[in-house]
């Protein structure tokens, strides 16, 4: 399936688990709308297309796991300079750009 662009009404919505689901299509920009959104993990799906800019503007985000999708396109800058973020993982797919000084200090 699918993920809704409905889901962006959830506005109390802390936790988004729906890794390893098959689900497929594009990461809806409605999931910018979540602000109170602590972990979100799409990971082991088969979504394609870009990251939404605006998810790097989630003020409480700290857990961001993308990895094992099928994503392209730039990683939003914001998402550097998002001083919450704690874990972000957008490993196995083929996005470009390049990691903000924030993350390459922080990688062993």
């Amino acid at each position: 399936g699918t993920l809704s662009p409905d889901i962006g009404f959830l506005g109390n919505l802390q936790i988004l688990d729906l890794g390893g689901n098959t689900l497929s299509g594009e990461i809806p920009k409605s999931l910018s709308q979540l602000n109170n959104l602590i972990e979100m993990d799409l990971s082991q799906n088969e979504l394609h297309g870009s990251i939404p800019e605006g998810i790097g503007d989630l003020p409480k985000l700290e857990t961001f796991d993308l990895s094992g999708n099928n994503l392209s396109g730039s990683v939003p800058r914001k998402l550097g300079t998002n001083g919450k973020l704690q874990l972000l993982d957008l490993s196995g797919n083929n996005l470009t750009g390049t990691c903000h000084s924030h993350w390459e200090a922080a990688s062993p």
